[in-house]
């Protein structure tokens, strides 16, 4: 899993408190932001899970006919938090694919193998290479030039055979800086009135 700082957090003072004692209070409640940082971390990493359950991406499986894996939704079940009190982080998983959020990627095989299984064919679409019968699929190279697996019935493509996959960067598919910032200062705000009104201050 890789993990990310979720939030750049910067307490105002100067805001809610309107006595010297409030802004003491503040203070003093703020000393310590383990709890807060959970707080953040926690409802961090549920605001992502309800923005990757709402995404309805189907270009794949829609140009191949095929039946959606719901990837996102899968995706959003790998989120979690993380925190100290220095800082709120939420952990994605490597295999969710939302790297490609901060940057581009290039995707190679793993480890023993030569190539990555590339879907041609609805049948193919969420499954991998392994989960058919022995005999089933077969090595080609279509055109002279590409290699691929075919389904030795019908002799169809089954899987375009690729030795990496580069993917350009998708900021949307995660939610934006401003949301997130909307998130935490929502957060924070609530967490600084529990303070001044737990401890008798302003209400």
């Amino acid at each position: 899993m890789s993990a990310r700082r979720l939030f750049t957090l910067r307490i105002d003072t100067r805001g809610p408190a309107s006595t010297a004692e409030d802004v003491q209070r503040l203070r003093t409640g703020l000393a310590d932001r383990k709890q807060l940082h959970a707080r953040l971390a926690v409802q961090g990493a549920e605001f992502t899970r309800d923005y990757l359950r709402g995404l309805n991406r189907h270009r794949t499986a829609n140009s191949l006919g095929a039946t959606p894996t719901q990837h996102h939704a899968r995706a959003a079940r790998g989120i979690e938090s993380a925190s100290t009190a220095d800082t709120a982080i939420l952990r994605i998983p490597r295999s969710s694919g939302l790297a490609r959020a901060f940057g581009d990627v290039t995707i190679r095989p793993g480890s023993g193998k030569k190539f990555l299984t590339i879907p041609a064919d609805r049948r193919t679409y969420g499954k991998r290479a392994g989960e058919f019968s022995p005999g089933e699929l077969v090595y080609a190279v279509v055109g002279g030039r590409f290699p691929a697996l075919m389904f030795r019935a019908g002799w169809t493509v089954a899987y375009w055979l690729r030795r990496s996959v580069s993917q350009r960067q998708d900021r949307t598919l995660l939610p934006s800086d401003k949301g997130y910032r909307e998130l935490s200062r929502g957060v924070t705000a609530l967490y600084v009135d529990e303070i001044l009104t737990r401890e008798g201050g302003m209400a």
